[in-house]
């Protein structure tokens, strides 16, 4: 079912790790003040991973809705955290309405309990608020879904989010260079970082697989 998405988010993976391979042999060879090249390879190294990061949690949602729409449920079956996704358009509506507010409030609640059959989750929808993905965004997903396990599968997974996402960002709007932010950490930081990124994708598409296969969106 998600097969797929983990097998290129691996792929992704493998080139994070394999520049950090590279980063490690420059190192042991040049055996001396790190060279300005290798720091530039480290600050890189975070903006692959967080690219692993973000693809595994995107592609991961966008399946977990197509799973959704192929269920043939009723609206009144689901949980109500995740009706904010099926009932989208309605909410937006709620949104832009002037004088007819509360027609379209009850256009909303009234289809709490609605028997229709749900299809028609648009996939693209990605329940978090903009910015890059920490613990705070994923959380937002998970609650929306209504996922029953943690967001995270240890603790110190949420340090490393935040590096991840603060460094790739630093590094993309051009606030520090790619160089300074190498320069500030060391092999074995890296690859702590590297370990719990990967163990988190892995997490990531073998939660949503179990929610889908365990009919976790149901009440």
């Amino acid at each position: 079912m998600f097969d797929d998405i983990n097998s290129e988010s691996i792929r992704r993976l493998t080139e994070a790790k394999s520049l950090l391979q590279i980063i490690k042999s420059e190192t042991v060879i040049k055996n001396a003040n790190i060279p300005f090249d290798i720091k530039i390879y480290k600050g890189t190294f975070f903006v692959l991973l967080y690219g692993a990061l973000e693809y595994t949690i995107v592609e991961s949602v966008q399946r977990c809705i197509l799973q959704l729409n192929s269920m043939n449920r009723n609206i009144n079956e689901f949980k109500v955290p995740i009706l904010s996704l099926i009932l989208h358009d309605e909410c937006n509506a709620i949104m832009e309405a002037k004088d007819k507010k509360w027609t379209k409030r009850y256009d909303l609640f009234s289809r709490l309990n609605d028997t229709s059959k749900i299809n028609d989750i648009n996939e693209t929808l990605f329940p978090t608020s903009n910015g890059n993905i920490k613990y705070a965004q994923l959380k937002s997903i998970w609650d929306i879904f209504g996922i029953s396990s943690p967001v995270v599968s240890q603790d110190k997974i949420k340090g490393s989010l935040s590096g991840l996402a603060d460094n790739r960002n630093a590094i993309a709007h051009g606030r520090e260079l790619v160089s300074t932010i190498g320069s500030r950490y060391s092999i074995q930081d890296l690859e702590k970082i590297y370990n719990d990124i990967s163990e988190y994708c892995s997490y990531i598409t073998l939660t949503f697989e179990d929610y889908i296969r365990n009919n976790d969106f149901l009440k």
